[in-house]
């Protein structure tokens, strides 16, 4: 039920606001910005217009959110610069209260206003600082930017309106803890948007609000590059797509082209759109990512592929020529001991220790990818290690930090996962007596005596690999792309 009812200034049509904190209305007919005010509705000129961005929930929406009823009454769009996210207002428990609910880096954020607590100035704030939020305990910080609201849909609360630059921080808590301190523009005191992290099975969405036309039809991304047609792989989850036609990389919600780089020719160990089953949850293969760094003056590369399930959400494969295969999941960084950093980190209860630091940069991209990636993006890294376990430290300069946790898997576990062959482009490279490599009989009964104890070791392997977390292929030449080879542009 609507709590005021007028018509718009602009246009004459009918104009509802159905959640008493909201402020301001984008009235659907002119899309003219209509604030409530103490002497009635003023018209604040046409809004600006919204980018199609990936996402799976729109304006008018209904469901469920960990147990709650909610409606989706309006969307605020933001850019730090890199491109454009959304966050959803919300009407929770029939517009009892509100809160914001958003995706970004392959998660989940339910987020409601809460009493403030005294917290440092946004200038003042540093990664993984250690903050008290009152009542909701500890937290710790990951990521402190800014960005500018760009535009708006529906309704929003007080305090937001397109144009304004946006200081904010977040913050993790231990379980699913989430908090945003959003400090406005002046950085200096913050409102605090305490919540969690939720699955995607947590969240359940009844579809109303109308969609544009791209996403209705929508079982393909088109390259703005070649205009080639490639199959939509994680629905409305990706921000970027890397053409398996041309190479290019772009932005999926800008439709523009951010980097140029040479179809890939060489076959991929896991073809990207093929599916595969790891400790019982059956996985997408989205993209292929190449990363390199510099040791001591020489390059060093690895393979990085991008798995999802709609029910547990973004896991990775890593394949190290090195040491091998590896599952990586995310970490929660409020969760880790991180007193003795600089030499060692502690996490459940084990304590890794510091192997190297190092800067790796983004070499390459296949298919599609949940950040705003792009070829040449460098990350410094820091590698703990625990046997052959590791955490992995990732930031991105003051701005924002990752840590992931990565366990060995055997190369005859990922092949059976994605049915592959064992001695195509993911297999390990064997070392004869004689130094020739996968040839002399010495490597083809090393290579017979490691499948045996890898399938000894898989039922093990694959449930360790995965206790964090909760297709077709071929070797021939090409690049693979869910079973179809791509040997040309449109």
């Amino acid at each position: 039920m609507a709590v005021a009812q007028a018509s718009c200034p602009n246009c004459g049509a009918p104009l509802e606001f159905g959640l008493g904190s909201s402020w301001a209305r984008v009235c659907d007919y002119c899309r003219h910005t209509v604030v409530r005010t103490d002497r009635g509705l003023q018209n604040m000129g046409q809004a600006a217009a919204l980018a199609n961005t990936p996402s799976l929930v729109a304006v008018g929406d209904e469901g469920v959110l960990g147990g709650r009823p909610f409606r989706v009454f309006g969307r605020v769009q933001l850019d730090h610069g890199a491109g454009p996210w959304d966050e959803y207002y919300l009407g929770l428990d029939y517009g009892q209260s509100w809160g914001f609910l958003a995706y970004a880096q392959g998660e989940w954020y339910a987020t409601a206003l809460t009493a403030a607590v005294p917290v440092p100035a946004h200038q003042q704030l540093q990664l993984e600082q250690d903050l008290l939020l009152g009542a909701a305990g500890p937290f710790r910080v990951t990521e402190i930017k800014s960005a500018r609201v760009v535009a708006t849909e529906g309704e929003v609360p007080s305090g937001t309106r397109e144009g304004m630059l946006r200081l904010y921080a977040d913050c993790w808590g231990r379980g699913r803890g989430f908090a945003t301190l959003d400090y406005g523009e002046t950085g200096a005191a913050a409102a605090l948007f305490l919540g969690y992290v939720l699955s995607e099975a947590e969240l359940s969405i009844t579809q109303i609000g109308p969609r544009t036309a791209q996403k209705v039809k929508t079982q393909q991304l088109t390259c703005p590059n070649c205009g080639g047609d490639v199959p939509k792989l994680s629905g409305e989850r990706s921000q970027r797509l890397g053409c398996p036609y041309c190479g290019a990389v772009s932005d999926i919600a800008l439709r523009t082209v951010v980097a140029q780089q040479e179809r890939l020719q060489q076959a991929t160990a896991i073809p990207v759109g093929s599916r595969g089953t790891i400790a019982g949850a059956e996985y997408l293969c989205i993209a292929y990512v190449r990363r390199g760094a510099s040791f001591e003056g020489e390059a060093y590369r690895w393979e990085e592929y991008l798995l999802f399930s709609p029910g547990i959400g973004f896991r990775w494969l890593v394949k190290d020529p090195e040491t091998g295969w590896s599952w990586v999941t995310p970490v929660n960084l409020a969760e880790l001991d991180l007193r003795l950093a600089t030499s060692r980190v502690s996490y459940q209860g084990r304590w890794y220790g510091l192997r190297n630091r190092n800067n790796a940069r983004v070499e390459y991209v296949l298919g599609e990818v949940f950040w705003k990636c792009e070829v040449g993006e460098t990350t410094e890294v820091s590698d703990y290690v625990h046997g052959r376990d590791v955490l992995s430290r990732e930031s991105h300069g003051s701005r924002e930090v990752r840590w992931s946790a990565s366990s060995p898997v055997p190369w005859p576990v990922v092949a059976r996962a994605f049915n592959l062959p064992l001695d195509g482009p993911g297999a390990p490279i064997l070392v004869s007596s004689a130094g020739d490599s996968g040839g002399g009989q010495s490597s083809s009964a090393l290579w017979i005596v490691l499948v045996i104890v890898a399938f000894v070791l898989l039922a093990c392997a694959v449930e360790y690999c995965d206790d964090d977390a909760d297709g077709n292929g071929s070797s021939g030449g090409g690049v693979r792309y869910g079973g179809g080879v791509f040997s040309g542009g449109k």
